[in-house]
């Protein structure tokens, strides 16, 4: 999921994605903004962190949740919810931009308390760290040609159909469970798998939700598709959570992340910085 997420939608960003919108509650716009939160508002409030600031630990190339823009400066989704959170918790905070593969070992020798937008909480990671409550879960989704017959993206309708799939992902080991009737068609990458897809080589592709966001938006898919029945979550491993991976060692600062972005939440911050770097859901 983080390696194809990364390729595929830092293309899509458009110029100028960290201006700040000038959205209201009102008017916010539909985007890929989850609801994954439940807050407490009635709780106290929590009181300051000890330190004066956190080295916040996140990845330099996976958009839109954490990358590094055209001045070198750090943008994306994980990024502003932290910044925004930091503020609500009254402490300041520094980021270090690090590669994928060294964000753990660097939270291992405490050069930084937080991860933000690295690896999975998987059990294994969690022996060693604390995570917040996720603030983000993935999906995926069938699209199609527009105009196509199938009406609905279930196993007895694409039975011996051409369905498109990347090669490694959780999407290939959803469609080889459940729809191992159709005519499984695996693809190195996403965007080889979509133009087969637009240009008829494909009856249908299952995609990661925001990948098949940002195509259908974009000139590349030339208005060609769209999306079939709802987007899946929580079966055959598709659904994965994005969270803050945190020292162990310091639960005040877990508690203190949680805390804000319930916050963040229920103020509709949250949703305004999702809406700033997702396209508009349908």
């Amino acid at each position: 999921m983080h390696r194809v997420w990364s390729k595929a939608l830092l293309q899509a960003l458009v110029v100028g994605v960290c201006t700040v919108s000038a959205w209201s509650a009102e008017t916010l716009p539909k985007s890929y903004f989850p609801h994954l939160r439940h807050a407490d508002l009635s709780a106290p409030p929590l009181p300051k962190l000890p330190n004066a600031s956190l080295t916040l630990l996140t990845d330099e190339d996976f958009a839109p949740f954490s990358f590094r823009t055209g001045s070198g400066a750090m943008a994306g989704i994980s990024v502003e919810l932290a910044i925004a959170a930091c503020a609500e918790i009254q402490v300041k905070c520094q980021f270090v931009a690090k590669p994928y593969a060294e964000l753990v070992p660097a939270l291992e020798k405490k050069e930084g308390t937080v991860i933000l937008a690295g690896p999975a909480a998987t059990p294994e990671l969690l022996q060693k760290f604390d995570k917040t409550k996720p603030y983000f879960a993935s999906s995926a989704e069938f699209l199609v040609r527009t105009g196509s017959s199938l009406q609905r993206p279930d196993p007895k309708s694409l039975a011996g159909k051409r369905l498109g799939f990347v090669k490694g992902t959780d999407q290939e080991a959803f469609v080889e469970k459940y729809y191992s009737r159709a005519a499984l068609t695996p693809f190195e990458d996403a965007p080889l798998m979509l133009t087969a897809l637009r240009s008829g080589g494909l009856d249908a592709a299952f995609s990661d939700s925001l990948t098949a966001a940002f195509w259908l938006k974009g000139t590349d898919a030339r208005s060609c598709c769209v999306v079939l029945g709802q987007p899946i979550t929580e079966r055959g491993g598709l659904s994965k959570g994005l969270a803050m991976i945190v020292d162990k060692s310091r639960p005040d600062v877990t508690a203190a992340f949680d805390r804000a972005l319930d916050v963040l939440d229920e103020k509709s911050e949250s949703a305004k910085i999702f809406a700033r770097y997702l396209p508009a859901a349908k």
